[in-house]
């Protein structure tokens, strides 16, 4: 979808003021849709095997409903599947979004049938220009396009037109929006261009990086003699007919169906959705709220889509609807943030419903320990398969650093390899078990009936090879071209379904025709060889061959599908027959039959931490059970509510827990299909239902969009106080013999100084030489037994619920108890640092006497604990003590981190803290030598009066989304929480005097402090702007190092962070962009160096007091308000009142895994998990202390 189709002129509401409907433009007529439909579908049906719907009874039977599918796998397949299953399982006609490049040929045809809405895109509209283009001034002027021989505004290109560069072989071109036309050969551009590929097509340079940037400054136009390169230009695309449409067609009680990703894939993961879906539904209910219209998830699963005769199931999860608040947020110009939630929303809702995995090996994995984890053999619905492949991929996310996981999955992929080396699938190493004479006699049997069949196959094909042949070969050359042309596609086969049944289509028809043809030919020549009678005429020949063949072909699918998978079944039957090889598959089969064990044991101990109700309902008997002799669950993996259930009886009060929605690793699921009745669909469970079970949903809790109301019992098996004070016991003793370990082997190892230090550090660490240090510490198992396997606990990824429009202006409920601060450091915890940071720590205070910088002052400081809380498993549960099982991303191999020195007073203490929007993620080393930037002109600035200025870069955007230094950019001043926005270097001096010098600091009492709201320009006549002050929209901001020039582990790390931080925040519906201002969230970004990059990765946390309602009890200030109260805009717009930031939190060595809990608790409550560890330092207004 275009840019434009999210404008506002394109979305707006149409006028309510007229109650009759207008006429739809693209009208749907039942007849010819019903008609379309049968007669595809039996096409699509002869292409796969099984389609089988699931849910559908969930599709809403009147009432405007909004069907968002995903993923989109199979192209215009997809469309046909979905459109034929709402017609005939739930009796809805649905109209379809299409791509307007696709309105052409029988597509378009097609498309008009069943009533789909095109859907116009810039690159489909885009042309060929004249002449060339370049870049002037690629590095002072980015924006400003010159050409050769173009003629802009002489009936090649627009304004709000978009431009195109040249697509490479791997990669798609560059596009950008015309912002303004100069002349016939001079445009402006809206933002520069970023890519090294598209750098080097503008300028024929090749010293850019491949983040883009010139490294030899000095040259400031493009190569010496450079032509440029070729365009394209697209019209501005008028999205406004398509969203009438929709919004008409909604109105009027219709479905309308989108697959939200924009394109079709390969992956086995979701892309990112499109707006466009969100407009929709806002911009319907906009129109007409009392409409009631619903929006119903459908996962579109597969098993190998591109394959004839292959399997697919067709899920619909549970409708919702838009909350009335979103939609009010939508008509007010808060659009951004009412699109984000739906967003959020539809992608939560279509995790319920499609199986997705990190990568195709693991999802071949997975699929293999399904098929193993079926002891009785008993061939499983579809459904049920695609259901079982959902949480078996859900526990692989969470346990898979588990050391029994990553054995077994070593196991299973072995087992795969030598199934390979066989060719032969798993469901026939069974024949193993067998005799040898039935074998014998199986397979002489078995070869007879493949004879049999193999002629009555051979007529059909013969007559239809030449369709197979050419849909391969062209099917293939189909998937090579989608898939230079995509940047999202693995290997193209996305494609190959639509074009084997398009060829197929158009090249069947053909073949019968030349078939009848010369067979009529010959009846008419000697009356085929005298077999036909005089009297029948030839038209009659002609068209009588047709069923014939259409006959021949239909009879020759079904005998030729039993064929081949007769044919098969022999291979196994003869390596039977072999005695090598039947040495080899007895030995498979032996291996099969203890990997299944292995599978059904590791299922069976982790799915009741997973799920409260695992042994609630059985299916399949547990035949290792059985054979133990074991008629109940082992004790050790037995819940309390298991016992009940299997005497029928359920509590009637759940408990008054709460949990989020859905999250990526939990995929809540659908009203039906929840964990309290989980056995019913064959999940996980082998023992048979009780028939008396009632299907209400009273007992059930949660209410989380998609959890189905499935009952949430506590989050430990801890069942008294008795039993949390042992485990404390076990832990403190776990924890002190950990600590004698850890003395007796550390040892004094050489590393190599970290040159790139800042000079300010060697006072701070004179300043911190004597100060008692807190070493990282381990975590103990249950058992405590330090060197002991892990037992692990059920734990709930949040205790709380959090509303994802939520400010601090209005907290939402938590239902934990608060958590009271350590008082002192636990006595039992070392209390030294490592020799080697002694000796270093001793030798700077050494050099600092001799150059007259006297002895470390000894002062007093809060310990670590007394910092900031420190997370408690008797309060916050167990799932403080685990890092995420579910982490999916890592460091990359060799990337080294100091393990050793005490982190806690390696800091620089700073009063305020400054981030200049750059819109970049590298910078020179030292930020201040930009020449001519804001950076600079600070650098060069008095002193602020108020303490130390931390200055940082930042990758925030720009207001003109260019880094230009010398144009106005955007700052962020922590702890104020202000942005400042059209800062000039020129503006500088007096934002220091009048803003940094009377905003909050790091060490000034927690209370409002005014601010103005604007700063008159210091050179109005030079066009220099007034500089206005907003308070900053985040609860909570969080910044990480990406300084590439200084260490290339910043570089490494920002990036995996960021994207595990967001998978986080996401389901919570509080992650924010660069782009994204709606109130509430957290912001992430990139900043320059901040010192000690070799205890990667350094994160920094600002929060606001009591940012999202679930921090402990905050004293209240002196005017009888706390910070989330006093967070607004002042009175009369003259000024802003803001307490700022209550905490700054500096932590390092952060690793992927840490985020989940970093969220959970430092960001969401400001409690420290690690301080050990982790803990720089940082500063807490709000108690009135900090680290130095």
């Amino acid at each position: 979808m275009s840019k434009h189709a999210g404008t506002k002129d394109a979305a707006a509401p149409q006028s309510a003021t007229s109650p009759t409907p207008q006429k739809e433009l693209y009208p749907m007529v039942n007849w010819k849709y019903d008609m379309f439909l049968y007669t595809v579908g039996n096409i699509v049906d002869m292409f796969f095997r099984e389609v089988v719907p699931r849910g559908a009874w969930r599709v809403p039977q009147t009432g405007p409903v909004l069907f968002v599918a995903a993923p989109h796998a199979n192209q215009f397949v997809d469309a046909i599947i979905l459109q034929r299953t709402l017609r005939n399982e739930a009796k809805r006609r649905a109209s379809l979004l299409i791509a307007q490049k696709s309105v052409h040929g029988f597509i378009g045809w097609g498309s008009r049938q069943v009533g789909s809405v095109p859907v116009g895109r810039a690159q489909d509209a885009a042309k060929p220009a004249t002449g060339t283009i370049y870049l002037p001034d690629p590095i002072n002027d980015p924006t400003l396009v010159r050409g050769i021989g173009t003629k802009f505004g002489e009936g090649e290109g627009e304004v709000q037109g978009m431009l195109f560069l040249p697509s490479t072989k791997n990669t798609s071109g560059a596009s950008v929006d015309i912002s303004q036309i100069i002349g016939p050969e001079e445009i402006r551009v809206k933002r520069p261009f970023k890519s090294k590929i598209a750098l080097q097509q503008l300028t024929g340079r090749d010293d850019i990086d491949k983040d883009g940037n010139f490294t030899n400054k000095d040259v400031k136009g493009p190569a010496p003699g450079y032509q440029g390169t070729k365009f394209k230009l697209a019209p501005h695309i008028d999205q406004t007919k398509v969203y009438e449409a929709v919004f008409s067609r909604l109105c009027n009680g219709g479905c309308v169906g989108i697959f939200p990703e924009g394109g079709s894939h390969d992956r086995t993961e979701l892309l990112p959705l499109k707006a466009g879906v969100a407009i929709m539904a806002l911009g319907t209910l906009a129109q007409d709220p009392d409409c009631g219209l619903k929006i119903v998830p459908v996962g579109m699963n597969y098993f190998h889509a591109h394959k004839f005769r292959s399997r697919a199931v067709v899920e619909f999860g549970a409708p919702f609807e838009i909350p009335r608040h979103l939609v009010e947020l939508y008509c007010n110009n808060q659009r951004r943030e009412a699109i984000g939630q739906v967003l959020d929303t539809v992608y939560q809702a279509l995790n319920s419903v499609t199986v997705s995995a990190p990568d195709y090996d693991t999802l071949m994995v997975i699929q293999a320990a399904r098929r193993l984890y079926n002891p009785t053999g008993k061939k499983l619905p579809l459904p049920v398969v695609i259901e079982l492949n959902r949480r078996l991929c859900m526990g692989y996310e969470r346990y898979k650093n588990d050391e029994r996981i990553t054995s077994l999955s070593a196991a299973v992929k072995e087992y795969n390899s030598q199934l390979r080396y066989l060719n032969l699938k798993d469901h026939q190493v069974q024949y193993a078990k067998m005799n040898m004479i039935k074998v014998i006699f199986l397979f002489i049997y078995r070869s007879i009936k493949l004879l049999f069949l193999f002629i009555c196959t051979l007529p059909g094909l013969i007559l239809f090879s030449p369709v197979f042949v050419a849909t391969k070969i062209i099917s293939r050359q189909k998937a090579k071209t989608a898939l230079a042309g995509s940047t999202v596609k693995i290997r193209g086969r996305d494609v190959m379904a639509t074009w084997k049944i398009l060829v197929a289509i158009g090249f069947a028809p053909t073949l019968y025709h030349i078939y009848s043809a010369i067979i009529t030919f010959k009846v008419w020549q000697d009356r085929l060889w005298g077999y036909v009678p005089e009297g029948v005429p030839l038209l009659v020949v002609y068209f009588a061959l047709w069923p014939f063949m259409v006959g021949i072909t239909f009879a020759s699918l079904r005998f030729g599908e039993v064929g081949v998978d007769i044919f098969k079944s022999l291979r196994p039957l003869l390596l039977c027959l072999t005695p090598t090889s039947n040495y080899n598959i007895h030995k498979l089969r032996e291996r099969r039959a203890e990997l299944s064990a292995q599978v059904t044991d590791v299922i069976n101990t982790l799915g009741p931490e997973m799920f409260d109700d695992f042994e609630k309902a059985r299916l399949v008997p547990d035949l290792y059970k059985a054979e133990s002799g074991s008629s109940t669950t082992s004790k050790a993996h037995r819940r309390r509510d298991s016992d009940q259930s299997s005497t029928g009886y359920e509590p009637e009060t759940p408990p008054a827990l709460s949990r989020r929605s859905t999250t990526q690793s939990s995929r809540a699921l659908p009203r039906n299909d929840s964990f309290s009745n989980i056995g019913h669909v064959g999940i996980f469970s082998t023992r048979p239902p009780s028939r008396a079970r009632s299907r209400s949903r009273s007992s059930s809790s949660g209410g989380g969009f998609g959890s189905g109301g499935f009952p949430i019992s506590g989050f430990t098996t801890l069942d008294s106080s008795g039993g949390f004070d042992e485990a404390s016991r076990k832990i403190r003793e776990a924890m002190k013999n950990r600590r004698h370990k850890i003395d007796q082997e550390r040892t004094d190892r050489d590393d190599e100084d970290d040159d790139s230090e800042e000079e300010g550090y060697d006072e701070a660490r004179k300043k911190n030489a004597a100060n008692h240090a807190v070493p990282f510490r381990t975590e103990p198992t249950a058992s405590g037994d330090v060197n002991g396997p892990k037992t692990y606990r059920k734990i709930s990824y949040y205790n709380m619920t959090l509303s994802s429009s939520s400010t601090h202006d209005n907290p939402p409920p938590f239902t934990s108890p608060s958590t009271s601060i350590t008082a002192a450091t636990p006595s039992w915890l070392p209390q030294h640092k490592p020799a080697k940071q002694r000796m270093a720590l001793s030798l700077k205070n050494l050099m600092g006497s001799v150059l007259g910088g006297g002895s470390a002052k000894q002062d007093t400081k809060p310990s670590s604990s007394e910092l900031f809380a420190k997370t408690d498993p008797k309060v916050d549960g167990e799932e403080c003590l685990h890092d995420c099982e579910n982490c999916s991303v890592r460091y990359p191999r060799g990337f080294k981190i100091e393990e050793e020195d005490v982190l806690y007073g390696l800091v620089e203490p700073w009063s305020t803290h400054l981030l200049v929007g750059t819109g970049k993620t590298d910078w020179v080393r030292d930020v201040a030598d930009e020449k001519g930037s804001v950076m600079e002109a600070i650098s060069k600035a008095a002193e602020p009066a108020n303490g130390k200025l931390k200055l940082s870069a930042s990758n925030m955007p720009t207001p003109h989304d260019t880094d230009d230094y010398s144009e106005p950019t955007t700052l962020l001043l922590l702890p104020a929480f202000k942005l400042l926005h059209n800062v000039h270097p020129l503006s500088v001096p007096k934002i220091v005097t009048e803003v940094i010098n009377r905003a909050p600091t790091s060490t000034s009492p927690l209370h409002p402090t005014p601010l103005p709201a604007s700063l008159l320009s210091p050179d109005p006549a030079a066009g220099i702007p007034d500089v206005s002050l907003k308070d900053c929209p985040h609860n909570a901001v969080i910044l990480m190092c990406s300084h590439r020039t200084r260490d290339v582990r910043c570089a490494q790390s920002a990036p995996i962070l960021r994207k595990e931080f967001e998978r986080q925040l996401r389901p919570l519906g509080l992650y924010r962009d660069l782009h994204d201002e709606r109130p509430g969230g957290v912001g992430i970004y990139y900043i320059s160096h901040v010192g000690g990059h070799k205890y990667s990765a350094n994160v920094m946390i600002y929060r606001r007091p009591n940012a999202f309602g679930l921090d402990d009890p905050v004293p209240e200030l002196q005017n009888g308000t706390n910070g989330a109260e006093k967070n607004g805009n002042g009175t009369n717009g003259s000024a802003e009142e803001s307490v700022g930031a209550s905490q700054g939190i500096w932590l390092a060595r952060v690793m992927p895994e840490d985020c989940e809990n970093l969220i959970r608790y430092t960001v969401l409550r400001g409690k420290v998990v690690k301080p050990e560890r982790q803990l720089r330092g940082g500063f807490d207004r709000g108690r009135g202390v900090m680290s130095w």
